[in-house]
């Protein structure tokens, strides 16, 4: 059957603990580096660009919006669309483009080192900031996993929502599985991620449903103060409720039994 997600996330926060402050600090440098790396990619092709222009379009037309009858609206939205850029005027940054390609890459080699990181700590195993750069040491593995994840959920949702969701879920593990054995392919890692998964989909998808409510508050707190102050803690969390997920799912897992009577 396995644990229930109450359990698993007991165990998390077991965990968190055990070695809060080297947790969050580690996962407020992960935060930052990927932060960083999507900024700077959407600087290199435009993107920031294109965003800052349509705030300003919208933050010039509020006065607008607030005494306009709907014909009047419709004029300004009419004007703030003709107002934004063209997706040419980014196909025109042919090198910016594929630069930022290149640059927002590096956030999945940097996702795998947080992953390692994390089931280290969730096996009581000693970690530094060093434990960050172990995806790079696998990172043409996990951008191959990346890739073919991405692919075949984009697959399966293009007929259906259901069929992509299922497919994320079945192939959720592989990354875990490439942290513990790196000696492993990418198409092994798949598929041992699909054998694992077998009869625990749904388990899965409870688990990361039960977190909508922390992932709508860390929104909401980043919409309002720009800064994402939630996600140090709800980032170790979520990931740590994830490996305690995974360590079940192994064969030779034996549970420690302190944390799962912590109620």
């Amino acid at each position: 059957m396995g644990s229930t997600s109450r359990v698993l996330k007991l165990r998390a926060k077991s965990t968190l603990r055990r070695r809060l402050g080297a947790i969050l600090l580690i996962a407020l440098i992960f935060i930052v580096a990927d932060t960083m790396l999507s900024w700077l990619s959407g600087e290199l092709d435009g993107t920031n660009d294109w965003s800052r222009r349509l705030m300003d379009q919208i933050a010039a037309s509020a006065d607008k919006l607030a005494t306009a009858t709907p014909e009047e609206m419709e004029q300004v939205f009419n004007d703030i669309i003709a107002g934004m850029p063209s997706v040419n005027s980014f196909a025109r940054n042919t090198f910016g483009i594929v630069l930022s390609v290149l640059i927002s890459l590096m956030s999945i080699p940097l996702s795998v080192g947080y992953t390692n990181h994390i089931l280290r700590e969730s096996r009581g195993e000693e970690t530094h900031v060093s434990s960050l750069l172990f995806g790079f040491q696998v990172m043409w593995k996990a951008l191959v996993i990346s890739l073919l994840t991405g692919l075949i959920v984009g697959l399966g949702s293009i007929f259906l929502v259901v069929p992509g969701v299922v497919a994320a879920l079945m192939l959720s593990m592989s990354v875990m599985i490439l942290v513990d054995d790196p000696s492993k392919g990418p198409i092994q890692c798949l598929k041992e991620s699909a054998r694992l998964m077998r009869g625990h989909k749904w388990r899965l998808f409870k688990l990361e449903f039960s977190f909508i409510f922390w992932y709508l508050g860390a929104g909401l707190v980043t919409t309002l103060i720009g800064v994402p102050l939630l996600n140090i803690y709800l980032t170790p969390y979520t990931y740590l409720t994830r490996a305690e997920f995974y360590k079940e799912l192994l064969p030779a897992y034996r549970p420690d039994p302190g944390p799962e009577i912590q109620f």
